[in-house]
C-alpha cells in the first residue's frame, strides 16, 4: 500500500544530528517501500502502453499479477522483494529508459516475482529471461541453463521448482549460500553473511550477478571463490564485532538499512573504493577494505549516504543551483548536493574516529584515529559554511546543516598530542592549497595589474585584488608523490619509516627535505626551484606553502595560505615580462 510520508519532527532533529536512531531509519525504509511501488505503478502503465505481443511485455503481466496475488497471502514475501536494493535499481533504471523513449527491461520483474513466489511457497508458472546462460532469482542466487532461447518457463508448485525442461529441484532448497550447504546442481546462491556480535545479528548478501547493482564507478566483482567470500564473510563480522561493542549509535541502524554489499573491483591493490546510489537503498558498493576497522568505518561512511538520500526522498533539501564550491575531501568542485552529501557521510565519520580514537591500543593506530578524527572534525564548520553561504538550501535545508553544524561544534574537542594535531593541520592545507592553485581561475587583467603595481613599488591595497571564479583545471596539479608521503605518516606509519630510511624514487629534494621536518632547509629549496625554472612549478609552489606554515614568526604565511594561485599568477606574469619576482617578497608584498 502507498501511504503519504511525512517526516515526524523527531526523525527530522535525529537525522540531523548526523545519525539517527532506530525509528528515523525505519521511517526512512518505509518512505522507500512506498517509493517502489509508486515506480512499480509508473512501470505498469508503461508496459499497458507497450506492444501487447511482446514476450517482455507478456511476462510483466503475469509477474504483475503474481505479485499481487502473493500480496494477498504473504504480504511479508513482497515486502521483502520491493526492500530489495537489486528491485529499486531496476526501477530506477526503468524509469531513466522511458524518459528517452527507450523499452524498459519488462522481463526482470518476472524473474523477481519468482523469487517472492519461491520465497511464499506459492504455486506459479512462469516465463523468465535468460542472460548470459543465466537464469537470475534477485535476492536469491541464479541458475545456469543450456539453452540457446531467450526465455525459460518455471513452473512451482510450490514445493519444487522446474526450470524448463532439464531441472528440477526443491524450493526450500533456493536460499542464498551461507556456506553451510553442499552445492545443488546448477544452482549457485547469493553469498549470505551472518554477522553476529554479542547476541546482535547482522545478515546481507554480498551481489556478484545482478546488472541492476552493477552500477558504480568501478565494475562489480562478477565472480567470487570460495576463498573471497570467507574472507569477506570474516572480514564484515570483525566489522560487525568493531561496532556492536563500540560503536553502538552506529550500529543498529547500519542493519537496520543495509542489506546488500556489492564487492567492487579494486583500482589497484593499494587502493580502496567505496559507493551508494541514491537509485539502490539498501546497497553499498566497495573493495575490500585493508582492515576490519576500515571495513567498519566505510559502512558507517556509506550508510550515511543512504540515509540522507534516503530522507531527501521525503523532504527536499537542495534547490536547483549551478555554483560549485570546495570540499575538503574531494579533488573536483562538488555542487551544493554533493557538498551536502559529503558533510553528512563526514560527521558520521569523524564520530567514528571519536570514538575509536580511545579504542585503539597500538601508537601507530591511535596516531592514526586521532589525525582522521581531527582532520574530519575540523572539515564539518568549513564546510556548512560554505553551503550555508550558496544560497542553495531550502527553509529545511538551512535547519538540517545548522543542525549538522552544530553536531560538529559539539564532538569532543579537548586537544590532541601536537604531532596528530600538526599532521592533520597540514593535510588539510595541503588538500585545500592543491584544489585552489588547480581550479581558482583569476582575472588576467588584474593579475596584469597587481604585477606592474609590484615592479613599481607600489604599496598593496585590498582594492587591487582580481575577480576570481571556479573551473576545472585551471592549472595542471595534481597528487604527488608528497602528498602521499605526508598523508602516510599517519595512514600506515610503520610503511612511511620504511620509505624514509630506504628513499623514495620520485621525490624531490625539496620534498625529501619537507618529508623529513626540515622546513627551513625546504623553503629555500623550493624557493631555488621556482626561481630556476622556466616554466610554472605548482607542486614547488604548494609545497613552498606547507614548509612556510612550519616556520613561527614568517609573516608571508597568511598570503600563501590564503592567496597561493594569486601569488602563482602575479610570479608567472613578471616571469614572463622577464622580472625577477621572489615568492617570499612577493606574498610579503601582498601581506
Amino acid at each position: 500500500m502507498i501511504t503519504t510520508h511525512r517526516l515526524p519532527e523527531g526523525a527530522f532533529t535525529a537525522l540531523a544530528s548526523g545519525g539517527g536512531d532506530a525509528a528515523a531509519v525505519q521511517y526512512v525504509r518505509a518512505a522507500q517501500h512506498s517509493k517502489q511501488i509508486m515506480l512499480l505503478h509508473a512501470i505498469a502503465e508503461a508496459a499497458g502502453d507497450a506492444d501487447p505481443a511482446s514476450a517482455a511485455v507478456i511476462a510483466f503481466g503475469a509477474a504483475y499479477r503474481l505479485l499481487a496475488a502473493i500480496q494477498a497471502t504473504d504480504q511479508s514475501a513482497v515486502t521483502w522483494l520491493l526492500g530489495l536494493p537489486h528491485l529499486s535499481g531496476w526501477a530506477h533504471d526503468c524509469l531513466i529508459h522511458l524518459d528517452q523513449g527507450l523499452a524498459p527491461d519488462f522481463g526482470y520483474l518476472a524473474a523477481a516475482a519468482a523469487s517472492a513466489a519461491i520465497r511464499s511457497r506459492v504455486q506459479f508458472e512462469l516465463d523468465v529471461p535468460v542472460r548470459d546462460g543465466r537464469v537470475l532469482l534477485p535476492g536469491l542466487g541464479s541458475f545456469s541453463v543450456a539453452t540457446q532461447h531467450a526465455w525459460l518457463r518455471l513452473r512451482s508448485d510450490g514445493e519444487r521448482l522446474q526450470v524448463g525442461p532439464l531441472i528440477d529441484v526443491r524450493c526450500a532448497e533456493l536460499t542464498p549460500e551461507d556456506g553451510s550447504a553442499g552445492p545443488i546442481p546448477h544452482w549457485r546462491g547469493t553469498v549470505l553473511v551472518h554477522a553476529m556480535a554479542d547476541g546482535q545479528p547482522w545478515d546481507l548478501l554480498l551481489e556478484t550477478a545482478d546488472r541492476y547493482l552493477d552500477r558504480y564507478s568501478l565494475p562489480m566483482s562478477t565472480a567470487l571463490t570460495a576463498e573471497e567470500a570467507a574472507t569477506w564473510r570474516r572480514d564484515i563480522q570483525a566489522a560487525w564485532g568493531l561496532l556492536v561493542r563500540h560503536h553502538g549509535w552506529a550500529a543498529g541502524p547500519v542493519r537496520d538499512g543495509v542489506s546488500v554489499i556489492v564487492p567492487l573491483v579494486p583500482r589497484s591493490d593499494a587502493d580502496m573504493d567505496s559507493a551508494t546510489s541514491p537509485a539502490a537503498f539498501g546497497a553499498i558498493a566497495a573493495s575490500r577494505p585493508p582492515s576490519p576497522v576500515i571495513m567498519a568505518e566505510t559502512l558507517v561512511h556509506e550508510f550515511q549516504h543512504l540515509k540522507l538520500s534516503g530522507l531527501m526522498d521525503v523532504v527536499p533539501l537542495i534547490d536547483p543551483c549551478d555554483e560549485k564550491v570546495y570540499a575538503p575531501w574531494r579533488q573536483d568542485p562538488r555542487p551544493a548536493g554533493g557538498l551536502l552529501q559529503g558533510i553528512y557521510a563526514h560527521v558520521g565519520v569523524a564520530r567514528f574516529w571519536n570514538v575509536q580514537r580511545h579504542v585503539e591500543t597500538e601508537a601507530d593506530g591511535i596516531l592514526r584515529a586521532q589525525v582522521l578524527y581531527e582532520r574530519w572534525r575540523r572539515t564539518i564548520e568549513l564546510a556548512t559554511g560554505t553551503l550555508l553561504r550558496t544560497g542553495c538550501l531550502t527553509e529545511a535545508g538551512v535547519r538540517f546543516v545548522e543542525m549538522l553544524r552544530d553536531q560538529g561544534r559539539t564532538l569532543e574537542a579537548k586537544p590532541l598530542p601536537a604531532q596528530a594535531m600538526d599532521i592533520a593541520t597540514e593535510v588539510a592545507l595541503d588538500h585545500r592549497l592543491t584544489w585552489e592553485l588547480r581550479h581558482t581561475a583569476i582575472d588576467a587583467a588584474g593579475v596584469a595589474a597587481l604585477a606592474r603595481a609590484y615592479r613599481r613599488g607600489e604599496p598593496f591595497r585590498e582594492q587591487m585584488l582580481p575577480g576570481v571564479r571556479i573551473e576545472e583545471d585551471t592549472r595542471k596539479t595534481y597528487s604527488t608523490v608528497r602528498s602521499r608521503l605526508l598523508s602516510m605518516r599517519y595512514l600506515e606509519p610503520g610503511r612511511f619509516r620504511q620509505l624514509c630510511a630506504a628513499g623514495v624514487p620520485g621525490l624531490s629534494d625539496a620534498d625529501a627535505l619537507l618529508v623529513r621536518g626540515n622546513a627551513s632547509e625546504a623553503a629555500q629549496e623550493y624557493r631555488e626551484t621556482i626561481a630556476a625554472a622556466t616554466d610554472a612549478q605548482p607542486d614547488a609552489w604548494i609545497g613552498l606553502a606547507l614548509a612556510i606554515s612550519r616556520l613561527a614568526g614568517m609573516s608571508a604565511q597568511q598570503a600563501f595560505a590564503t592567496q597561493l594561485p594569486l601569488l602563482f599568477d602575479v610570479h608567472a606574469c613578471l616571469r614572463d615580462q622577464g622580472a625577477d619576482g621572489d615568492p617570499l617578497d612577493l606574498a610579503a608584498w601582498v601581506t
